[in-house]
C-alpha cells in the first residue's frame, strides 16, 4: 500500500470510528510504525483538518468545516478516488453500491459519533469492551428501558458493541436471555469481579438501521417527499445508506430489511405519514391501519 492510498483509508477510518483507535492501533492496522502515523497526522493537519484525542490517546477527526474541504486534501485528489473505486471493482454490483454509499455517508456518522462519544459516553464504552474481553459480569446503572417503561439496574454479560448504531447486546442474567441495549440510556457501567457464566449461551442478533436486534428481518419499501426523507435521516441516520432518489421529483427510494415487528419504523410512519408510500409489505400497512385504529378509538372516533 502507497502512502497516499494508506492516508486515504486512515481518513475514512477516523471518521468511521471516532475515539477508538490509538496511534498504535493504526500503526498496527497499516503495518508502519507509530512514527509513521504521527507524521500522516500531520498531513492531515497540514489539510485544515483537527485531530482531537481523549485520555486514552484515541483520535477522531473533528468535523467543524464543510466536507467540501476534504477535497483539498492532497491524497483526495480526482486519481486516488478512481483508485479507491477500483479496489470495489471485484465486488459484486449491487455490494458495491452499498460500499460505495456506505463511504459516502461516514461524514454524517461521524458527527452522530461526535455527539454520542463524549464523556462519560466514551468511559461507559471503554468500560463494557474492557469488560467484554475480560469475560466479567457487569452493572448497567439506571438503565432507562422504553419497553418496561422503568428505571432499574440491569446486571448483564456484554459480548457485543457497537456505538456506531448506539447499541449493546448483553445476556442478561436477570431474566437469563440475551437482550439488547441502548449505550444512550446507560448512566454508568460497573465493572465486577464476577466472570461470565453463561457464555455459551450468548446469542448475537441483527441489528437494523432502527437499532432493533431481531434475527427475523423482512423486506420494506417506501417513498418518502423531502420533509419525510428529512425526519428518516434525522431520527436514524443508518438509513441513508438505503435512500435514493425516487423516480417522481423531490421523492426518495428507501428499500431495507428491517425487524419483523417493524419496531422504530413504525413510530416514523406513524409521526410522518402524509410523507411516506408503503409500497410493501402489506403486513406493513396492516400494522398501520391497526396502530391509527387506536388512536381513533382513544379519540372516540370509531
Amino acid at each position: 500500500m502507497n502512502p497516499r492510498e494508506r492516508m486515504v483509508r486512515l481518513l475514512l477510518r477516523l471518521l468511521a470510528a471516532p475515539y477508538r483507535h490509538t496511534r498504535r492501533d493504526l500503526a498496527q492496522f497499516f503495518g508502519v510504525s507509530a512514527e509513521t502515523i504521527k507524521d500522516d497526522f500531520l498531513e492531515l493537519k497540514a489539510a485544515g483538518l483537527r485531530l482531537d484525542y481523549n485520555e486514552q490517546h484515541r483520535y477522531a477527526i473533528l468535523i467543524d468545516r464543510e466536507f467540501k474541504e476534504l477535497g483539498h486534501l492532497q491524497p483526495l485528489s480526482n486519481e486516488d478516488k478512481a483508485r479507491l473505486n477500483s479496489l470495489l471493482r471485484y465486488v459484486h454490483e449491487k455490494d458495491r453500491l452499498y460500499l460505495q454509499k456506505k463511504l459516502d455517508s461516514l461524514y454524517d456518522f461521524q458527527q452522530l459519533g461526535l455527539r454520542a462519544l463524549r464523556k462519560p459516553a466514551l468511559e461507559r464504552i471503554d468500560r463494557l469492551t474492557a469488560a467484554q474481553k475480560a469475560h466479567k459480569q457487569v452493572v448497567l446503572e439506571n438503565y432507562r428501558s422504553r419497553s418496561s417503561n422503568s428505571v432499574r439496574d440491569r446486571f448483564v454479560e456484554p459480548f457485543h458493541i457497537d456505538p456506531e448504531k448506539d447499541t449493546l447486546q448483553a445476556y442478561d442474567v436477570e431474566v437469563r436471555d440475551s437482550r439488547h441495549f441502548r449505550l444512550s440510556r446507560i448512566d454508568r457501567v460497573v465493572i465486577t469481579e464476577i466472570d461470565w457464566k453463561y457464555a455459551g449461551d450468548h446469542r448475537t442478533k441483527i441489528t437494523d438501521v432502527f437499532r432493533i436486534a431481531d434475527n427475523q428481518q423482512v423486506f420494506v419499501h417506501l417513498l418518502v417527499d423531502v420533509s419525510g426523507y428529512n425526519s428518516l435521516i434525522e431520527e436514524f441516520p443508518l438509513t441513508r445508506t438505503y435512500l435514493e432518489p425516487g423516480t417522481p421529483s423531490n421523492t426518495w427510494d428507501f428499500q431495507c430489511q428491517v425487524n419483523h415487528d417493524f419496531k422504530g419504523l413504525l413510530n416514523y410512519i406513524m409521526g410522518n405519514g402524509e410523507h411516506v408510500e408503503i409500497l410493501a409489505p402489506e403486513a406493513l400497512k396492516d400494522r398501520v391501519r391497526a396502530e391509527a385504529e387506536k388512536i381513533l378509538k382513544k379519540l372516540g372516533q370509531i
